[in-house]
């Protein structure tokens, strides 16, 4: 479904409605699916997400456009529950859990082919996945697969356990999957993404850090110095690949403190613009969605022909600190919290690699999510959560000949 994001969101979110239709009629059929999905929900970390929901829900009856924020909140938990309903029935089945990961492996070879021929100036195949046709813009290539390469941020850490979990040509098949989705990812320029592998490389690189003092595998001076190091390389390594991008068209700065080519200036006038909205209605906000619908929002910003907040803050802190005010957003960085900290936690009791692989997931989108997208975009979400869905339900995996 994700690598689907390749042809457009309608097809990601086209595949994930059909997926959702046959898993219904399969728990029809066995109803031990729908029990495992309540007792999911009913878990501790299913009630934090629900009391991030009603908290949320306070705003949309003093929302700008009761409607559009009432319609944010019902999908945004319907798909929630609906990947619930897809974990419940992959972690019954074992070989359904294989059929779709390695599906998954080789559409994303497919789609990452797709994207690097195009950047060869072989557009056809793409154009075709994309039925996009006639007259095409020069960048075209770079723009089109923007979202595709969002996503594929999401997916590498995914490519990279299922690597880890797999033997023989599927482990390198999905090593070589995610190799090609960096290649991806930076031929589209994708600024955010890159900002999101670097929040993963942080994240699992602490948790491991942290697992190895807590089993004393590795003294504390040791051990806080190699992560200290592969924070500084990855960190600058990320850095660089953004500094040498191409830049977007500049308009007037905000803050000269902050680099135009690390944060442009039209998202700094975006924050702006934000900031000073979100300290006139702090406590409820505008209503989940409907930000972008405040007086001032459609201004046209000197110099850059665009306006002041199109669609979303590009910020997913200040969208739901904007929208839901403190009322509904500390609840939600609370679930945000749950979702990062619980796989940290279950790594650093025991050594986890799908405890690492959802941190990994949790730190790529949370960061990306930090700098692009609103986070009420259906496809971002729906992908966000079927990888999460995928990997809890992985079967345990065969003992390896090394630890035989």
């Amino acid at each position: 479904c994700v690598p689907a994001m390749v042809s457009g969101r309608a097809v990601l979110q086209g595949i994930a409605a059909a997926g959702l239709i046959l898993v219904l009629i399969l728990a029809a059929r066995d109803r031990s699916i729908f029990t495992r999905a309540g007792d999911a929900i009913r878990g501790k970390f299913g009630y934090v997400v629900l009391a991030a929901f009603a908290a949320m829900a306070f705003s949309i009856p003093g929302s700008l456009e009761p409607f559009r924020s009432l319609d944010a909140w019902a999908r945004s938990l319907a798909f929630i529950g609906a990947c619930v309903l897809f974990w419940a029935f992959l972690s019954g089945d074992d070989r359904a859990w294989r059929i779709t990961v390695r599906t998954m492996l080789a559409s994303s070879f497919v789609g990452c082919a797709l994207v690097l021929l195009a950047q060869l100036d072989v557009t056809l195949p793409l154009q075709i996945v994309r039925n996009d046709f006639g007259k095409l813009p020069g960048n075209w290539s770079v723009r089109a697969p923007k979202g595709y390469a969002a996503a594929l941020s999401c997916l590498i850490p995914v490519l990279l356990w299922v690597g880890w979990r797999e033997s023989g040509r599927w482990r390198h098949a999905a090593w070589i999957a995610a190799g090609l989705a960096v290649s991806v990812i930076i031929t589209v320029d994708n600024k955010s993404a890159l900002a999101g592998l670097l929040a993963m490389v942080l994240a699992v690189s602490l948790a491991e850090t942290a697992r190895r003092i807590g089993a004393r595998e590795w003294p504390l001076a040791r051990a806080l110095a190699g992560w200290l190091a592969a924070a500084g390389v990855a960190g600058s390594g990320v850095l660089l690949l953004i500094y040498v991008l191409p830049e977007p068209p500049p308009s007037t700065p905000v803050w000269d403190w902050m680099p135009a080519w690390m944060i442009d200036t039209h998202r700094q006038q975006i924050w702006h613009f934000t900031m000073g909205k979100i300290a006139e209605a702090p406590w409820l906000g505008y209503g989940m969605n409907s930000i972008d619908r405040v007086a001032g929002a459609s201004a046209i910003l000197p110099g850059y022909k665009v306006e002041a907040l199109p669609s979303h803050p590009h910020n997913w802190v200040l969208e739901i600190l904007g929208e839901t005010g403190l009322v509904g957003f500390i609840p939600a960085l609370f679930a945000v919290g749950a979702a990062a900290g619980r796989p940290f936690l279950r790594h650093r009791r025991g050594a986890s690699p799908g405890a690492l692989a959802q941190l990994g997931l949790a730190a790529v989108f949370w960061a990306s999510s930090l700098f692009n997208f609103s986070i009420w975009s259906s496809w971002w979400l729906i992908g966000y959560f079927l990888l999460n869905a995928a990997i809890a339900a992985a079967p345990t995996p065969p003992a390896r000949a090394a630890d035989r």
